[in-house]
């Protein structure tokens, strides 16, 4: 009897090990979902923001507001 409890005990463990493999899988997928979605949200700000620099850039108000030269000494 105490080889079939050892046994039992084993699988037990194992059935155990196994649970917290599969919560830990799905906690990492979660996390890699959200950090995606993070990314996502990122890129397409950084976009944005490159967009509106190149607008800025390229208006003709930025050239006629240069900076005027600094007085000669």
């Amino acid at each position: 009897m105490a080889q079939q409890d050892d046994i039992e005990h084993r699988l037990t463990d194992i059935e155990l090990l196994l649970s917290h493999q599969e919560q830990t899988m799905r906690d990492l997928s979660d996390m890699v979902a959200q950090q995606w979605e993070a990314l996502e949200r990122l890129v397409r700000k950084l976009d944005r923001l490159e967009g509106q620099l190149n607008e800025r850039s390229d208006s003709p108000e930025t050239e006629n507001a240069a900076e005027p030269p600094p007085p000669h000494y």
